[in-house]
This record gives C-alpha cells, sequence and structure tokens, in this order.
C-alpha cells in the first residue's frame, strides 16, 4: 500500500465509516455504512482520491473517467485535476440517473465522443448494478469501458456482476476488509 493509499484509507475510517444499522440503495440493510462523499468532498480526502485513481489508472490507455451521479463527480473532479497536474489532460463525465427536462436534456454530462475509451468510476459499490447502469450509458453513447474502480468494494457481488456484463477489469482501492469488516 502507498502512502498515499495509507492515508486515504485513515481519511475513510475517520470520516466515511460509520457503524449501526442502514438501509443501503440496494434495499440491503447494514450493520455499518460508508459514504465516500464524506471524504471526497474534504480537501485532504479529494487531494489523495485524485491521487490515488490517478496512480491506479495513468498507465491505462483511455481518454475519459466518470460514473453515476452524484457519487462520482467528486472523484471525477479530483482525478481530472491529477491528470492535470502531472501533465495528460483527462475528460470527466458523469452519467445521471434520468435526462434532465431542460436545456440539452443529456443522460451523459462531459464531452463524450463516440470511440473514446473510458474508466467508470464510484464511490462505495455493493452489488454494482448502479455503475453497469453507467457502463451500459457510456456503452449507448459509443465508447468502450476498459476498466470500473471504486473506492471501496463492500464485496457483495459487484465483480461478478461486472464478468456477465464483459467489463474487462475491475480494480477497487479498497475492500471493506481494509476497512476491518468481518475481521473484528
Amino acid at each position: 500500500m502507498t502512502e498515499d493509499e495509507k492515508q486515504l484509507l485513515q481519511i475513510l475510517k475517520e470520516r466515511s465509516f460509520k457503524r449501526g444499522t442502514f438501509r443501503l440503495a440496494s434495499g440491503d440493510t447494514s450493520d455499518y455504512y460508508i459514504d465516500g462523499r464524506m471524504t471526497a468532498v474534504h480537501s485532504t480526502g479529494a487531494y489523495l482520491i485524485g491521487e490515488v485513481l490517478y496512480a491506479l489508472t495513468k498507465d491505462l490507455a483511455f481518454e475519459a473517467i466518470g460514473g453515476m451521479e452524484v457519487g462520482a463527480v467528486p472523484l471525477t473532479t479530483a482525478t481530472v485535476i491529477s491528470f492535470y497536474q502531472h501533465g495528460r489532460d483527462m475528460e470527466g463525465f458523469w452519467v445521471r440517473d434520468a435526462a434532465k427536462v431542460h436545456g440539452t436534456q443529456k443522460l451523459v454530462e462531459g464531452n463524450l465522443k463516440p470511440g473514446m475509451r473510458v474508466v467508470v468510476v464510484d464511490d462505495v459499490i455493493t452489488k454494482g448494478t448502479s455503475t453497469v447502469k453507467a457502463v451500459h450509458e457510456v456503452r449507448a453513447h459509443g465508447c468502450e469501458v476498459v476498466m470500473v474502480t471504486a473506492l471501496l468494494d463492500r464485496l457483495a457481488g459487484a465483480e461478478q456482476l461486472f464478468k456477465e456484463h464483459q467489463i474487462p477489469a475491475y480494480k477497487p482501492v479498497f475492500t471493506i476488509r481494509d476497512l476491518g469488516v468481518g475481521t473484528i
């Protein structure tokens, strides 16, 4: 684990990880909750997210990174800033849950063009259904998904779902095991 990953994990533990009883977006209940946004909207957390996602993806051939609103928006922003700081242009995008009824009425926001290779990112992945929705919308836009990543995987079946949807690579930064879930 790199120093940036160690620091990011500590911030996730302090700001994003909660014990209790929670209903998840998947409909399941859990005795813990991870709100990645609490880390993503913090200055140090945002910086580290950008650097960690940059390090994870810098050797891939791709032109854009993004995912489902709202979770992917701050991650995308942090990552494209890190790419800029490392001397590489990178497009960001996000997929809306539903198209706006005004303006351009787009479902995919950003400067994606057909044929672009993209990475899809999320803050926390449980079963992976919302991430698969983002993948389908990006593919419908004419882009090729080269990888899916997340700050944290709850290890609840997403990896298998991604294989079923022919996602070529999946690499989360952390899993719930890194937070000590299931080991304490």
